[in-house]
């Protein structure tokens, strides 16, 4: 099964290396003139941690677009579940697969790119909690998503993600709401204040755990209500 998996997501894995380019020339710690100033750490090997958790989001989002509303309005379902094939396990390897692509696609970047910009691996595994868990919030929203609309699930998880590279279009968004729909908002929006948390304790030289389990727990109440829906769906 995964072979066929892998096989079916060839195109979308060879978009994940067009965004790998693109990020790799907005990371500034990888197109410093100078000499790698250590005492720089958002240069350095933990400051790539940020692209890095782009990079995990915006894969989960390309490997999972329309993974379960695509099929049902293609009427691909009828094909999958004519065998007695459970949905939930379906779905669930799919999206499984596309988080353990994201992961090693992450480390990749990590070990390649600083060898590619600096001419040597100079560490910063422990940045890898952040996509992880980047991966893990936009598998959950597009999981959901997907299960939950008959299209467009991919743009709606794509415009929650575009705080994180301009979060100003958020504030704007939010400026002329009152305080109490301004939360609620927020509340239901992903967790980009965990994120940033995250990414400063490691620039310190910490992990923030409270802010991953808080992310963390985001992306598995979505991945959860995901799985619900399944289950209780209906299918052609």
């Amino acid at each position: 099964m995964i072979p066929v998996l892998l096989r079916d997501l060839r195109w979308r894995l060879l978009t994940l290396l067009l965004v790998s380019f693109a990020l790799y020339a907005l990371e500034p710690g990888f197109h410093q003139h100078e000499e790698l100033d250590l005492q720089a750490v958002a240069l350095g090997p933990l400051g790539i941690s940020s692209t890095l958790s782009y990079f995990a989001g915006l894969a989960m989002i390309v490997l999972l677009a329309g993974f379960v509303s695509r099929d049902v309005r293609e009427g691909h379902t009828r094909l999958f579940f004519a065998h007695p094939t459970s949905p939930l396990t379906f779905y669930a390897t799919r999206w499984a697969l596309a988080y353990v692509l994201t992961i090693i696609g992450a480390t990749l970047f990590l070990v390649l790119g600083q060898v590619i910009a600096w001419g040597e691996f100079r560490g910063g595994w422990t940045g890898l909690i952040l996509p992880a868990v980047s991966a893990l919030i936009y598998g959950g929203l597009i999981a959901f998503f997907s299960v939950l609309l008959p299209r467009g699930d991919t743009w709606v998880v794509f415009l929650l993600f575009l705080p994180t590279f301009f979060p100003q279009l958020l504030t704007m968004g939010l400026a002329p709401l009152s305080p109490t729909v301004r939360d609620a908002i927020l509340l239901l929006m992903p967790p980009h204040g965990a994120l940033q948390e995250i990414w400063d304790g490691l620039l310190s030289g910490s992990v923030a755990w409270g802010a991953v389990a808080f992310a963390a727990a985001y992306g598995a109440v979505l991945l959860g209500a995901a799985g619900l829906i399944l289950t209780l769906k209906e299918w052609p």
